[in-house]
């Protein structure tokens, strides 16, 4: 009996390494899942969480008058958009701190600054009751509620929603990993 259990163990244990070692996104943390949402797009449009499902995606929290972080994220978001323009299972999605102040045609505007928006991404504003849902209580990035302090960090998101990574977008050799992260996400089964 005791070489039957044995042997189902050792067995579990060697099909459990052969499955981690055939996904390597596997290795990645897992911080939860990214639950539904709506907001506006740049174009005045309604935008959907859903419009996400089966895209690994990058995300941000800036702000269109921010004086010093901003500007900067979105022109390293940018360099990530070259890298990745053209390939349809990946999105980049920047998310507005200020809605009051970044209506659509602010992020419009802004957005043209940095090359954007595309196709693949995506700049957003909402209520701040969404806002604050997502930053604060989603993505553990910073309370915006009352305040424009928000983090610096690009967070990766998976194809079925859930929080891969974060990365500091004030480093330069974050994109590297981000991109090396995002290739691995797209070998993963969905």
């Amino acid at each position: 009996m005791k070489v039957k259990y044995y042997f189902c163990l050792t067995s579990l244990a060697f099909n459990l390494f052969l499955l981690a070692c055939s996904d390597p996104a596997s290795k990645l943390p897992d911080y939860g899942f990214v639950p539904p949402f709506t907001m506006t797009d740049s174009t005045g449009e309604p935008f959907d969480r859903a419009a996400l499902a089966g895209k690994a995606w990058i995300a941000d929290f800036i702000y269109t008058n921010c004086p010093a972080e901003c500007p900067m994220m979105t022109s390293r978001m940018h360099s990530i958009e070259k890298q990745v323009r053209g390939n349809d299972e990946v999105r980049l999605v920047s998310f507005s701190v200020d809605p009051d102040r970044d209506t659509p045609a602010a992020l419009t505007e802004f957005a043209h600054r940095f090359g954007g928006p595309t196709n693949q991404w995506i700049f957003l504003t909402g209520s701040p009751a969404v806002v604050h849902q997502l930053a604060y209580i989603t993505f553990h990035v910073g309370d915006v509620i009352g305040k424009m302090n928000h983090s610096t960090k690009f967070i990766l998101v998976d194809k079925r929603g859930h929080i891969r990574g974060y990365y500091s977008s004030l480093d330069p050799d974050s994109i590297p990993a981000i991109m090396k992260d995002l290739a691995l996400l797209s070998k993963e089964r969905s």
